[in-house]
């Protein structure tokens, strides 16, 4: 799992797009993917998904956008993920970016947690300061689900891990939409795992995540479980294509577990892409 992607948990927003929707789809949101249709569960009933389905391999993908060889990405975008000066070049099969990795000094030293605390903007990787002793005492103190924070930390949601809001004076935690210092994320894989997202790969979740883990590449080994009650789609946007498999909305894989003690359960729920859970 590459450093860069896993940053992007402090950075998160909500993993639905509508009230009652319990299916992972950060994804999709990064991606700019379009929700269609919508079922009684909340969720969309598919997605519209161009960079996946009219994907171009000599050119490059990020947050919604389409950039071409040499052209860069404006630092402002990936700053967040540690990283400045990502630019589209060629490479086989599939163009990717190349970025340079920033090193936050607070990154190799100790720091002291009971008297200091390090302040931070809203989507940036490295800390703007740090408040020390009595200097700390002085700033203004948030509440958010029952934990303080002071001025400039980064606040978790402990329900909503696709969320973080910076701590200010008046920090109001019921108006948290209109809130500038409050940010949903932007995954990053994308910009470090492309051969995974554009070569046929499905996300995989773990359940206190907002982006996905990792990506996995179909194996010769998987084999379709039809779901309970399960009717083949009319329509193939509604369904899901993974290798040379397709499966409907419920069918599952059967997939060989790994030795690690890790159980993964990976399903057709909101098309084109299925997904996996890593219990």
């Amino acid at each position: 799992m590459h450093f860069l992607t896993v940053f992007t948990l402090a950075l998160c927003g909500a993993l639905t797009v509508a009230r009652g929707c319990d299916v992972p789809l950060a994804h999709y949101k990064t991606m700019h993917c379009q929700p269609v249709g919508s079922r009684p569960d909340g969720c969309p009933e598919r997605y519209d998904c161009p960079s996946i389905t009219a994907h171009d391999s000599s050119k490059c993908y990020f947050n919604g956008k389409t950039y071409d060889i040499d052209q860069p990405v404006p630092d402002a975008e990936v700053s967040q993920f540690c990283s400045a000066i990502c630019y589209c070049r060629s490479a086989n099969p599939i163009a990717k970016f190349r970025c340079v990795h920033v090193d936050c000094a607070e990154f190799f030293k100790r720091f002291d947690y009971d008297n200091c605390v390090r302040q931070y903007s809203p989507q940036g990787c490295c800390s703007t300061g740090t408040v020390c002793g009595e200097e700390r005492k002085k700033l203004a103190t948030c509440e958010l689900e029952s934990e303080i924070y002071r001025e400039g930390q980064r606040m978790h949601f402990k329900g909503n891990q696709c969320r973080t809001c910076i701590c200010t004076a008046g920090f109001n935690a019921t108006a948290i939409e209109q809130d500038p210092n409050c940010v949903e994320t932007v995954c990053g894989f994308e910009l470090f795992e492309e051969k995974q997202v554009y070569g046929g790969g499905i996300p995989v979740y773990k359940p206190d995540r907002c982006c996905p883990w990792e990506w996995r590449m179909p194996k010769q080994t998987d084999t379709v479980v039809k779901g309970t009650g399960s009717k083949p789609a009319t329509d193939p946007k509604l369904q899901c294509k993974y290798g040379s498999l397709t499966l409907d909305v419920g069918d599952s894989l059967d997939i060989q577990q790994g030795a690690e003690g890790q159980k993964l359960s990976c399903s057709c729920q909101v098309p084109p892409l299925m997904h996996c859970m890593l219990n």
